[in-house]
């Protein structure tokens, strides 16, 4: 941060302390499990560079493709389970970097391929290799600015330390005493999925703290408030990783949906997520009921705001719609709550299996773990979207 917001110190010598302190960082906490990551990224470049004298149309698409294709290889055969589950969320932004690059190459938002040390520093950024989030590489550009100091940037640090710490003490101690063991089935759903969820808030914004003291300007990662109080999936959806919606939006689904349509989009853009997070059924499973969730809630949506000319579309309507039942109206607050509970329910149900005492944890969780944990309740959430379907068909 001191070398970005205060001094201006030359080009060469910010991105030389960027991959420095990231190597530092990552070998202190992983060890001799960084090897894997360095192959990730060696692989990356090399995509790039090849495809960037083979096909300069293509250099997102093929830096993909490998990226993906040495995950594959090395879960599958190469590397250690529990030390591949361990880098799991940095070889991802590792590879969310190296395909934006690709992308942004081809659609000419970036003019010139980056020197060899400018996408070290990228890569290797302190702030973003352990935590993430992804930011792109014209953001990654603005350090050398410098960037404005201001005197509010120091509390905003100690804040979103201070939010990570609570969401981290709720996640692992508190739960349990705001749901009893002597709960129900669905009681103990809501339990761990809550828990799980304030897992992933005490992460996002550890991230925003590491960014921010890495000298970076970073948003909001996570919205809480969204997740818990939900309009709809398709919100939770978006604001559960800001920055990888954004980067899944730009980069895979705007693509695939101009040849294959929304849906298709839609399952393609889940698909591939899941591919990125790893070749784990669990996750899979959870992100293709997503896609399909998020699908059918927002075809629903769309058609009972037309059939009934009232603004319950899955995402707000702007102060100037021209529904006639505005968001203030009985209808559509009784309507809008219902779905907001009815996302609360798939949230429960699909949260069900990340279960932090499961020894499995260290590994990834199996098929039989996660049909286990949705089959103890009856396959709810799946039968209740099926219902929902059935429903956007016939009207």
């Amino acid at each position: 941060m001191l070398t970005t917001r205060i001094v201006r110190p030359p080009a060469w010598l910010v991105h030389l302390i960027s991959t420095a302190c990231g190597c530092v960082v990552v070998w202190d906490l992983f060890g001799l499990r960084t090897g894997y990551m360095a192959c990730l990224t060696g692989v990356g470049i090399l995509a790039l560079v090849v495809s960037h004298y083979a096909s300069q149309s293509r250099r997102g698409p093929w830096t993909c493709v490998a990226c993906v294709a040495f995950l594959i290889f090395g879960e599958l055969w190469w590397a250690d389970p529990v030390d591949w589950h361990s880098i799991r969320g940095s070889q991802m932004i590792i590879l969310m970097k190296l395909v934006s690059v690709g992308y942004d190459l081809d659609s000419a938002t970036l003019l010139s391929p980056p020197n060899p040390l400018e996408i070290a520093g990228y890569i290797m950024n302190p702030g973003t290799v352990i935590f993430g989030p992804w930011f792109s590489f014209s953001s990654y550009l603005k350090v050398v600015g410098p960037l404005s100091w201001s005197l509010w940037l120091i509390p905003g640090i100690v804040l979103r330390l201070a939010l990570s710490i609570m969401f981290l003490l709720v996640s692992t101690c508190y739960t349990s005493w705001l749901v009893p063991d002597s709960a129900n089935r669905w009681g103990l759903a809501y339990r761990e999925a809550l828990s799980f969820r304030f897992s992933h808030y005490f992460v996002s914004y550890l991230s925003e703290t590491s960014a921010l003291l890495a000298g970076l300007d970073m948003s909001k990662v996570a919205r809480p408030y969204f997740i818990e109080l939900p309009r709809s999936l398709v919100e939770v959806v978006i604001y559960w990783n800001v920055p990888m919606h954004h980067w899944l939006k730009t980069y895979v689904f705007k693509t695939a949906r101009n040849h294959l349509g929304i849906f298709w989009a839609l399952l393609l853009t889940y698909s591939m997520s899941a591919l990125f997070h790893g070749l784990n059924f669990q996750l899979a499973a959870v992100l293709l009921s997503l896609g399909f969730y998020t699908f059918v809630e927002y075809s629903l949506r769309a058609k009972l705001a037309s059939v009934f000319d009232a603004c319950i579309l899955a995402r707000p309507c702007s102060d100037t719609c021209s529904h006639k039942q505005k968001a203030c109206s009985w209808f559509s607050l009784s309507t809008n709550l219902v779905f907001g509970m009815l996302t609360v329910f798939h949230l429960a149900y699909l949260g069900i299996m990340f279960d932090s005492s499961s020894q499995q944890q260290e590994t990834g969780y199996s098929m039989i773990h996660t049909l286990n944990k949705w089959s103890s309740l009856n396959y709810a959430s799946h039968w209740v979207t099926f219902v929902c379907y059935v429903m956007y068909s016939v009207i």
